[in-house]
């Protein structure tokens, strides 16, 4: 009889080989043991999508998502870390940015922590061995790295085969319209340099945060982008639907239906995101971060311009 050990292993090995949501779920506690991991159709969107890049079928996307949505782990940790193990894929070079180079170095961590891990490391420690081993830039016996960065911040001469910028924006930041530029020149005139060759894929994660932010950018010049526009509540009107070139459609019909109900309630967001949003940003924050559809701060406010005073 087969050791049940080794049968649990292959049937893990099989299913996360075809699928990168089940490699999350096998590996979900060794980075949230205390979170029960939460399944939803909109985790499995983010999923398929990175599959197909991951197949060549999508080189160029960008994802909208609200906060809280898991989308760091799943595109920065959990998927990075499923190429090399998985897919077999230890070569692959990926560049990671962000407004804070914090946030892209706390994701190397935890695709450290979850590629060293006993359950990887049954599973793929034969494929590959860590070399030079920082928070910010390690690689593997395979020439394959990850590179930490913030926008900005990347050095000449390095490039990658996946280079993912995960919220370029600083929320706070978004309405300065220098920082916000520089952002954008950034992203058109220096990312676009960095890739290795033909068949290096860029994915551009965020919330948005403003009409012309790196989203904005991208759709007004008609990139060629694959768009997957996650909104939390379902909008049929909605100017930014999905576009993506394995033909994803929103499987909401009704209007107010939830993007991900088992991760964030009706209660949840009436009564501790909206107001959150609200106090700060009025109905901006909202339409932009929630709903990814910004809208210009001064579109819902009188302005002193349209208002005629009369001193009879």
């Amino acid at each position: 009889l087969r050791d049940p050990r080794r049968v649990w292993l292959d049937s893990v090995r099989e299913l996360s080989r075809r699928s990168l949501s089940e490699f999350i779920k096998a590996h979900w506690s060794v980075l949230e043991p205390a979170r029960q991991f939460v399944d939803g159709w909109c985790h499995g969107a983010i999923c398929e999508h990175m599959q197909a890049v991951s197949a060549g079928q999508i080189r160029r996307i960008v994802i909208n998502v609200p906060p809280g949505f898991t989308k760091s782990l799943t595109v920065n940790v959990f998927w990075p870390s499923w190429e090399w193990g998985s897919l077999c894929r230890p070569d692959l070079r990926y560049l990671f940015t962000s407004y804070d180079a914090s946030l892209t170095v706390r994701d190397n961590r935890k695709a450290r922590a979850l590629m060293g891990s006993p359950l990887y490391q049954e599973l793929y420690g034969s494929q590959f061995a860590f070399r030079r081993d920082r928070d910010e830039h390690y690689d593997n016996d395979r020439t394959g790295f990850r590179l930490a960065t913030s926008v900005g911040g990347l050095s000449t001469g390095e490039r990658g085969d996946r280079v993912v910028i995960d919220d370029p924006h600083k929320v706070t930041e978004a309405e300065s319209d220098a920082v916000r530029e520089g952002t954008l020149r950034w992203m058109t005139e220096a990312m676009a340099t960095r890739k290795n060759d033909a068949s290096t894929a860029f994915i551009l994660i965020m919330q948005r945060v403003h009409e012309r932010d790196c989203t904005g950018l991208i759709l007004a010049k008609e990139l060629g982008w694959d768009h997957l526009c996650l909104p939390m509540e379902y909008d049929p009107d909605h100017r930014f639907r999905s576009r993506t070139s394995i033909g994803f459609v929103d499987p909401r019909t009704t209007r107010g239906e939830l993007l991900w109900p088992e991760r964030c309630s009706r209660d949840e967001l009436e009564n501790e995101m909206k107001p959150l949003m609200r106090a700060w940003g009025g109905g901006y924050a909202e339409s932009g971060q929630l709903q990814q559809d910004p809208r210009p701060r001064e579109g819902g406010m009188f302005q002193k311009k349209d208002f005629y005073y009369d001193d009879s």
